[in-house]
Formats: C-alpha cells, structure tokens, sequence
C-alpha cells in the first residue's frame, strides 16, 4: 500500500465517504482494560520508522505510558521495506508483534485481530465508523490525514503571472505552462510509491464527483477502474510529454522531491497533509507555501471531496502473549491527550478539538478539511468499502510508472484492469 511505504503507513488506504468528524479530546486512559489486567509485561509494537518517526520518537512518545503501567514497550522497525511487507510475513512466520501501526485491516487480516468494538473508548476515535468491517473495529487512529493537496510556491506562482490557485483542470493545465515558461519544475512527482500516490491524490476529488464510493462500485463490476482513471492516465501522461513533470522523476528518492519544493525549484507538489510536518522541520524557507485542493472537471462543483485516510492507526494481534496490556498501549496511543498532540504535530494528522497547527500551511490543511464537502475513501478503499483484491497499491504504482516508460494511458487502463480481472 502507498501510505505505509511513504513516510509512514497511511498514505493511500482510506476510508469511504464521510462528513468531516467532530470529535473531542478523550481522558487519559485507566490501566485496567476492564478484562482484569495487570501491569508489567511486554508488548512488541510494530511501527514504520521514517525520517521524522524516528526510534527515539516512538521510545519517547510511549515512556509515559511505560512509566504509569510498568508495561515494556519494545518498538521494532520492518524487516522489508515496510510494515505492510513485514507484518504478513511475521504472521506466516509465527513472530507477529503484538501491536502494529500504520496499516489497516482487510479480509485476509481481520481474522488475525482482536475486536476491539466492545472497548468503551473505542467509539470515540476519528473514523472508527468508516474503517469498521460487519460492525467490527480492527483498527483504531489518533486522527485523519487529508491527502488530495497541492502544495505550491507562492513566489513561483507570481514570477509565473499566476494570480489565482486552479479550480478546473482547464486552469491546471494553464497554471503548468506558466510555470515551465517561467523556468520552474511545473510538477514535482518521484519514484517509489510515490508515482502512484499522487496520481491518485489529485485525480480523487474528480473521481468521487463522478463515482462516489467507486471502489464499491467496481466490487460489483459496474465500474472498472480503468474506466475510473484512463481519464487521469491521459492527462498524466501529456503532462510528462510537454515536460511539465520531468521524465526521470521515476527514479526520484521521494526525500529527493521533498527537498527540490523546499529549495524553491518547484511551482507545484501534490501530496498529502504529513508534508505539513516536513515543512515545518525544514524552517524558514526563501518562498511562502500555499496549499489548494486539486482542480475538478468544468461545471462540477469545487472544491470535490477530499481524499482522507484514517491517521495513525493501530491493531492488535488476535495471538498476541500479553493481550490486556497491549489494548491499554492502543487505548492509551489514541485518548491520552498528550499522546494524541505529539502524533498529529509529528505526522500531519487533524482531530477536531486539537488545535496543534503552527505554521499557515498547516492551518490552510485544516481550511481545505473543514470546507471540503466530503471526506472520501481512496486507494484500497476501507472497512466494507474496499477493492475487491488485495494489494492494488503497489500495483498501481507500477501502472503509473509505466506511463514514464512509454505505456500510453489505454495501455495503463488495460493493465490494471487486467491485474485486477485476474486477481479479483
């Protein structure tokens, strides 16, 4: 999946479509898990390490809890890429940890995890709705993560004439040549499972105007999904032909984009709202960041829906050795309310009634949040709104990368409905 290959796990598996949450901060949680519980122990809790999810975030974020139960956290890394590569493999293995961050359930892995709609505190996390499969709740989060942005450079967008933000793909397409004739990189994308994250970051707003909950609709093949996105391939692959996103940013590192916004040499870099914290690391830059939710189709209203996942989310290994223990740790992770602000300030997530915002790029994330008119699924899709197969990130992303590589976008739209024909 994208989001657990990025910077961290949530990226492109999401939820379907839902109104925007309003949600209040959550007391810090007892020791006793009400199934008679008692402290000490240790609970292993895999986690994908990133550049600002570092081993020392995670040991200092959990002493707390630590500290109050006598419970030992041991926070693991992957052993492949990431998470969602490492914890299928633990489980074949018989070494799964007891509590993993940062991916989502589906059919395969829900029959692996402990059911946590029975836990009081439960209902009261963002989206636990959405993600829910048959009523149940597998995974619980600390927030939700818009993804359908487009970060921009305000002094690039004046020396290009631009004087207002793209609401159409008609002034899309005009705000890239402006760009390119005023000396700048129009649009930044990168290799990895970047390529196909923001390809379906911008298309998303656009997709569930025309077909709300579109993953459903494939499900019951009324919609293939390369109905669903020849339309992005075509505009994807003119864009990369009028070198408006550069040829060889296939084999970008994703920290390599990061840095080419940041050093002012790009006008625009879709990406989802844990860019915000980036940005705020990388401190005073030469050029203000503006953030705009991507164009629509002319005479759809904007903006469209915003793409959201589920931020932070954790599971429970249904055989886990000390299972009270590791349910306090999730519990805690998504109620106590210091717990909760470190984690939406150290990833770019959004809760309503937590005001961590800082910088104005941030603040605008939450503008584009609050107005948009839905907060929709993307990707996998989520809960009993998903895909029927297993795997389609990483899948499309070679489909996208293909577009690099000389496939044009009826061949995209064949490949991907045929992986899906063949693994359905």
């Amino acid at each position: 999946m994208f989001a657990t290959t990025r910077r961290r796990a949530t990226a492109v598996l999401a939820a379907g479509t839902v109104p925007f949450l309003l949600l209040t901060a959550c007391s810090s949680p007892s020791t006793d898990s009400g199934s008679g519980a008692t402290a000490g122990g240790e609970v292993r809790m895999l986690v994908n390490l990133t550049d600002n999810l570092t081993q020392d975030y995670w040991n200092k974020l959990v002493k707390p809890f630590e500290d109050k139960t006598g419970i030992d956290v041991k926070i693991e890394g992957p052993t492949g890429k990431s998470v969602a590569e490492t914890f299928p493999t633990q489980l074949a293995a018989g070494t799964a940890p007891d509590v993993i961050q940062s991916l989502f359930p589906d059919q395969q892995t829900a029959p692996e995890l402990v059911d946590l709609s029975g836990e009081g505190w439960v209902k009261d996390t963002p989206m636990a709705d959405t993600y829910a499969m048959e009523g149940k709740n597998y995974v619980v989060g600390v927030g939700s993560q818009a993804q359908s942005l487009v970060y921009y450079n305000k002094s690039a967008f004046a020396a290009a004439g631009i004087t207002k933000t793209p609401e159409t793909w008609d002034e899309f397409n005009e705000t890239l040549q402006k760009l390119k004739t005023a000396g700048f990189t129009p649009l930044q994308s990168a290799g990895q499972f970047m390529t196909g994250l923001q390809l379906q970051q911008l298309w998303h707003p656009t997709l569930n105007i025309e077909h709300p909950k579109w993953q459903s609709s494939v499900t019951d093949e009324s919609l293939t999904v390369g109905q669903a996105y020849q339309p992005m391939f075509e505009k994807y692959s003119k864009w990369i032909e009028d070198g408006y996103i550069a040829k060889d940013a296939v084999g970008l590192d994703p920290s390599a984009a990061d840095a080419n916004f940041i050093g002012g040499k790009v006008g625009m870099y879709p990406l989802g709202s844990w860019f915000v914290a980036t940005l705020v690391k990388a401190g005073n830059l030469p050029f203000e960041v503006g953030v705009f939710s991507p164009p629509v189709d002319k005479g759809q209203d904007y903006p469209g829906p915003q793409g959201a996942t589920m931020a932070t989310p954790y599971m429970v290994y249904q055989g886990s050795k000390n299972l009270d223990a590791s349910k306090q740790l999730v519990q805690y992770l998504v109620t106590d309310e210091t717990a909760i602000k470190t984690q939406l300030t150290a990833d770019g997530g959004f809760r309503a009634g937590y005001d961590v915002q800082t910088s104005d790029a941030g603040k605008d994330v939450q503008k584009i949040v609050d107005s948009a008119p839905s907060l929709v699924s993307v990707g996998q899709g989520a809960g009993d709104n998903q895909l029927p197969v297993a795997g389609f990130n990483p899948r499309f992303t070679q489909v996208a990368q293909s577009l690099f590589t000389g496939a044009s976008p009826q061949d995209a739209a064949n490949s991907i409905d045929q992986w899906v024909k063949e693994n359905r």
